[in-house]
């Protein structure tokens, strides 16, 4: 006897072997020490191996395989608006402009969120402690941002992005301390690396074959969480977390609900209008109560 096959998994080494009785060939299965061994008379060894090549190929083909949807429209603009928007919105605090304290009126500052002033979990994503961390939230944010954008549109992906922030920093201000107060986009950066994983994972995009591949976008992005989300004293561990959970439940509600995204230009732009118009309408209130 030949063997022609060897597998530490019984089950593939038991299938084959079913090939080869259904084609009236002779075979033996063996348990060795760390695999199974699958083997035929000498004289079968080439019909054997061309039988359980072709039902390789047949097998193979019958398998599903990924989903391929066209790129969504509004990518490109809707990175440029993210980094736009955070490099402005940091020039206009670093600089006093209009003679406003910027970061005092718009920081997340937990205590005066409860008192009333809730906008601060909008306006405290545009705010940062220096330009290395506006740099990293640009570079993250559109990496995420925009792979997110070519998944469901750039408008669509703005909201998810803001949305994801806002009830990020919302959260966060549920379990911190009255005296806690934040600022930055990476509640916002996180909430795009968790819309986009919740999509792929439960929008089943990806190859069906096998809970590996279908859970690899969660675990990657938890992997990203833990590697980026955390760093020295100042690093808001807690708020990279809540704006991962909130864009995470929104995405998933979506892969769930929509196996598929059917958009167009006009509609992006509505709704990156909605986004921009939420920011404005943020940062009015913090004038109004200032």
């Amino acid at each position: 006897m030949v063997i022609i096959y060897r597998s530490i998994r019984g089950q593939e080494a038991s299938d084959r072997a079913l090939v080869l009785l259904a084609m009236n060939i002779d075979h033996e299965i063996e348990r060795g020490l760390f695999s199974w061994r699958l083997s035929v008379p000498a004289h079968e060894v080439a019909r054997a191996c061309e039988q359980l090549q072709l039902w390789a190929a047949e097998n193979h083909r019958s398998r599903p395989l990924a989903r391929h949807a066209p790129t969504q429209p509004g990518a490109a603009i809707m990175v440029f608006a993210w980094s736009a928007i955070l490099l402005l919105c940091f020039v206009a605090q670093s600089r006093y402009a209009f003679g406003i304290n910027w970061v005092t009126i718009g920081r997340a500052d937990v205590a005066l969120m409860y008192a009333g002033e809730w906008w601060r979990a909008a306006t405290a994503l545009m705010l940062h402690a220096d330009i290395g961390h506006v740099w990293v939230n640009v570079g993250f944010g559109a990496v995420f941002g925009g792979l997110l954008a070519r998944e469901l549109g750039g408008g669509l992906a703005g909201c998810l992005i803001l949305f994801g922030g806002i009830v990020g920093n919302l959260m966060n201000a549920v379990v911190q301390h009255a005296s806690h107060a934040s600022i930055g986009a990476s509640t916002a950066v996180f909430a795009a690396l968790g819309s986009l994983s919740a999509w792929l994972w439960l929008g089943r995009r990806l190859d069906q074959t096998g809970w590996a591949r279908r859970s690899s976008p969660l675990v990657g992005a938890l992997i990203l969480l833990a590697w980026l989300g955390t760093g020295d004293e100042r690093t808001d561990i807690v708020a990279h977390l809540t704006g991962f959970i909130a864009g995470f439940l929104a995405g998933g509600i979506i892969g769930l609900r929509v196996q598929s995204i059917r958009t167009n230009a006009r509609r992006e732009i509505a709704l990156g209008g909605v986004a921009l118009c939420a920011i404005v309408a943020a940062w009015a209130l913090a004038l109004l109560a200032k």
